[in-house]
């Protein structure tokens, strides 16, 4: 998984947008294919945070590797 927070001229027209209290994810068309639920986590660490995209989806569904 990629995170990209420098969107100045890229096309995110595509993406879905969630949106939790202040912040905006974007997420990929092909994660929403496959996925049945997003979650995300944010970890303390010793220095700053670490964020986790926790990705559920339909076992019927098979997902390209």
């Amino acid at each position: 998984m990629s995170v990209d927070t420098y969107l100045e001229g890229k096309n995110t027209e595509g993406y879905k947008r969630v949106h939790d209290d202040d912040v905006v994810i974007l997420v990929a068309p092909s994660l929403t294919r496959f996925a049945n639920e997003l979650q995300l986590v944010t970890k303390q660490r010793m220095i700053g945070r670490k964020l986790l995209a926790i990705v559920h989806h339909d076992p019927e569904v098979s997902c390209p590797v």
